[in-house]
C-alpha cells in the first residue's frame, strides 16, 4: 500500500471496527483509537522525512472519468499538515481515554477516527475534486461529533447551526472550484499553479468564493458563531480537537494554497484579507474578554487567533506568510492545551463558571502550570512559541505599509493577555471554595497530552529554529517562497513593545480587580460596562450580530410574506377566474328565462352590432 494511503484508509477501517465493538467492553475502543492514531503519526513523520530528503510521494488513480483522477501528493507543506493533524488526533485519543463527558465512547472515537481520515485526505489531495470530497465529509462528521457529544437538545441545535453555516460556505467553495476548473481546464493544483490565476473577472469571483470556504473552516468572522455555542453544548475533547486544532490547520492551509499557490493576488485583495484578519481578531477578543465561562472564553480566543493567521497570509510578503503558518501550528498547540486544562478543571470541580472557581493551583499544580505556559504562549510572551509567530506577523504587516493592521493586532494582544490574566486569576488563584475541598489533580491520561503540548510551547519558543528548519522553510519552498526566517531570542523594538503591552495588560487587570471589589472574574467589568460598550455587548449577548440568528429570526417573517404572496397569486390564477366565470354564468342564466320576445330582441341587437362593426371596420364601405 502506498504510504500516504495509511492515514486515510487505516482510520476509516478502524472507525467501522469501533462500531462493532460492544459498548460494555472496557478500553478496547480507546486502545484501538490510540494505536491507529499512533500509526498515523508515525506515517506522518515518515512522509515528512521523505518530502524533505526526496521527491514527494504521489498517488494517481483513475476515479471520476473525463481526466479526473484521485490524486494525492505529499509535498513539504501537505506533509507538515498531515503530521500536525495526526499529532493532535493521537493526543486527543489519549486525553479522551478517561474523560467521561464526551458522549458514548463508541461514537466519540468513531468520529475522531473518521475526522483523522478525512482531514488527512484533504491536506494530501492534489486534485480539487478529491479535496472537495474529503472537505464535505468533514462537514457531515462535524454535525455528528457535536450532536452525539451531549444527550441534550442544545447539542443538536448547535450541531444544526454548525452544519448549516458550514454547508452554505462549502457551497461557495464548490462553486469557486467549479469556476477554477472551467477557467484553467484542470483540477490539478500543480497544473493550475503553473499559470496562476489573476483577480480579473470570473477568476476573482472564484477566489472570493474559495476564500469564504477557507475562512469558514478556520472559524473566522462572521462564520464563527457556532464555536462559542459548541463550547457550551459539546464536549471538551471535541473542542480541543476540531475548533482548536484540525479546523484551523485545514482552513489556513487551504487559504495559503489558494492565496499564494493558485492565485496571484492584487493590492485590493490583500487589503480584503488583512481587513478580515484584523476584524476577526478584534471582534472575537472583545467578546472573549468579558466571558465568565472557562470554555466559552477559550472558544472566542480560538476565533481571534484565526485572525492573526489570516492577517499574516494577507500581507503577501514572505515574513508575514511564514508567521501565519507558524501561528497556525502554535495556536493549535496552545489552544488545544488550554481546552484540555478546561476539561480537567471541569472534570474535578463539575463547573467552568469562573465565579465559582478559585484557588485550584495548589490542588491541581500540573494543570495550573500547563495553563500558565499555554496562556503565556497565546498572549505572545517571549520567549514562548506564540511570541515568535506573532512577531513575524507584526513585521509582515509593517512591511506592507498599512500600519493600522499592526496596531489592530497589538490591541488584540493586549486584550488577549488581559483575558487570560482574568481567567487564570479566577480559576487557579485566590480563595478556593469549600465545595472544592476534596478536589484532586486530573488523571494521568488527561495530564500527559497537556504536558506534551505545554512542552512544545516551550520547545518551539526557546528552540524556534526547530520548526523553522523542519516545517516552515520547506513549506515555504513548496509555495515558491524563500525567506530569512527569524528564530531565537532577539530584544528588538517589537520585543520592547510587547513588554509595554504586557505591563498595560497587567495594570488593566489590577485596576479591574480593584474596581470589582476583589473579584477576579469581574476584572473586565470596567470595560464591559463602559459607555457605548455596555450597549454593544448587550446586543451581542442577545445574538443581535449573529448572522445565523438574524437569518433564523427573519425566516418566519419571510415565510409569512412568501405565503401571502403565494396566496395572492393563487387568488389571481384560481379563485378570481372562478368567481368571474361564476358571476358571468349566473348573469347569463338569469337572461335565459324562456321569453321568445327577449331572444328576438337579443338577435336583432346582435345583428345591428355586427352590421355596424363590419360597416366601419370591415370590408363594407
Amino acid at each position: 500500500m502506498n504510504l500516504i494511503l495509511i492515514p486515510i484508509v487505516l482510520p476509516l477501517a478502524a472507525a467501522l471496527l469501533v462500531l462493532l465493538v460492544p459498548e460494555r467492553t472496557k478500553y478496547v475502543k480507546e486502545l484501538l483509537a490510540s494505536g491507529v492514531t499512533a500509526v498515523c503519526l508515525l506515517t506522518g513523520v515518515s512522509t515528512l522525512l521523505s518530502a524533505l530528503f526526496g521527491p514527494p510521494i504521489t498517488l494517481d488513480l483513475p476515479w471520476a472519468g473525463a481526466g479526473l483522477n484521485f490524486a494525492l501528493r505529499a509535498d513539504s507543506l501537505s506533509s507538515f499538515l498531515l503530521l500536525s493533524v495526526s499529532f493532535f488526533s493521537f493526543l486527543i485519543s489519549i486525553y479522551a481515554f478517561s474523560f467521561e463527558n464526551k458522549g458514548d465512547a463508541k461514537w466519540f472515537f468513531f468520529n475522531l477516527l473518521i475526522t483523522q481520515a478525512f482531514a488527512a485526505g484533504a491536506v494530501l489531495s492534489e486534485n480539487l475534486l478529491a479535496l472537495l470530497f474529503f472537505w464535505e465529509g468533514l462537514l457531515v462528521f462535524l454535525y455528528t461529533f457535536i450532536a452525539l457529544s451531549q444527550k441534550t437538545e442544545a447539542s443538536k441545535n448547535t450541531a444544526k447551526k454548525a452544519f448549516l453555516i458550514n454547508a452554505v460556505t462549502d457551497l461557495c467553495l464548490l462553486v469557486g472550484v467549479t469556476i477554477v476548473a472551467c477557467i484553467s481546464g484542470s483540477m490539478n493544483m500543480t497544473v493550475i499553479s503553473g499559470a496562476k490565476l489573476t483577480m480579473n473577472g470570473w477568476a476573482g469571483f472564484a477566489y472570493v468564493l474559495m476564500l469564504i470556504g477557507a475562512a469558514s473552516k478556520a472559524g473566522a468572522f462572521p462564520f464563527h458563531t457556532w464555536i462559542p455555542d459548541a463550547a457550551t453544548d459539546s464536549s471538551v475533547p471535541f473542542m480541543a480537537y476540531v475548533p482548536a486544532a484540525v479546523d484551523k490547520l485545514l482552513g489556513i492551509y487551504f487559504l495559503a494554497r489558494i492565496s499564494i499557490y493558485l492565485f496571484a493576488l492584487n493590492g485590493a485583495m490583500q487589503l480584503v484579507l488583512m481587513t478580515l484578519g484584523a476584524v476577526t481578531i478584534l471582534v472575537a477578543v472583545m467578546m472573549a474578554f468579558v466571558q465568565t465561562d472557562y470554555k466559552r472564553l477559550l472558544s472566542y480566543h480560538a476565533v481571534s487567533q484565526a485572525g492573526y493567521m489570516i492577517l499574516g497570509i494577507g500581507t503577501l510578503n514572505p515574513i508575514g506568510i511564514a508567521g501565519g503558518l507558524f501561528h497556525m501550528l502554535n495556536n493549535a498547540v496552545y489552544k488545544s492545551c488550554l481546552f484540555m486544562t478546561a476539561g480537567a478543571v471541569e472534570k474535578r470541580t463539575g463547573t467552568g463558571d469562573l465565579s465559582k472557581l478559585g484557588g485550584l493551583f495548589s490542588v491541581m499544580p500540573v494543570t495550573g502550570i500547563c495553563f500558565l505556559i499555554a496562556a503565556a504562549a497565546i498572549s505572545g510572551i517571549a520567549p514562548l512559541n506564540g511570541f515568535f509567530s506573532k512577531e513575524m506577523i507584526y513585521k509582515g504587516t509593517i512591511y506592507t505599509g498599512h500600519t493600522v493592521f499592526f496596531w489592530a493586532a497589538e490591541v488584540g494582544s493586549f486584550l488577549t493577555l488581559a483575558s487570560f490574566l482574568k481567567l487564570g486569576h479566577a480559576a487557579f488563584f485566590g480563595k478556593r471554595s469549600d465545595n472544592f475541598a476534596n478536589v484532586a489533580e486530573a488523571p494521568f491520561s488527561n495530564l500527559l497530552p497537556m504536558a506534551i503540548l505545554a512542552a512544545v510551547c516551550i520547545a518551539f519558543g526557546f528552540g524556534a529554529e526547530l520548526p523553522v528548519t523542519w516545517f516552515l522553510n520547506p513549506a515555504l519552498r513548496t509555495l515558491n517562497l524563500q525567506i530569512p526566517v527569524l528564530a531565537g531570542f532577539h530584544p528588538d523594538e517589537l520585543y520592547w513593545l510587547s513588554v509595554i503591552v504586557i505591563l498595560a495588560a497587567v495594570i488593566n487587570h489590577i485596576v479591574g480587580y480593584t474596581l470589582s471589589g476583589g473579584k477576579a472574574y469581574k476584572a473586565s467589568d470596567h470595560i464591559h460596562y463602559a459607555p457605548l460598550l455596555q450597549e454593544t455587548y448587550a446586543l451581542a449577548e442577545k445574538r443581535f450580530f449573529d448572522p445565523y440568528e438574524i437569518v433564523m429570526r427573519a425566516v418566519p417573517f419571510v415565510a409569512a410574506a412568501i405565503y401571502k404572496i403565494d396566496r395572492f397569486f393563487d387568488y389571481l390564477t384560481d379563485a378570481l377566474p372562478t368567481r368571474v366565470a361564476g358571476a358571468f354564468s349566473g348573469a347569463s342564466s338569469r337572461l335565459h328565462n324562456g321569453s321568445y320576445p327577449l331572444y328576438m330582441a337579443f338577435t336583432i341587437a346582435g345583428a345591428l352590432i355586427y352590421i355596424f362593426i363590419t360597416a366601419n371596420y370591415g370590408g363594407i364601405r
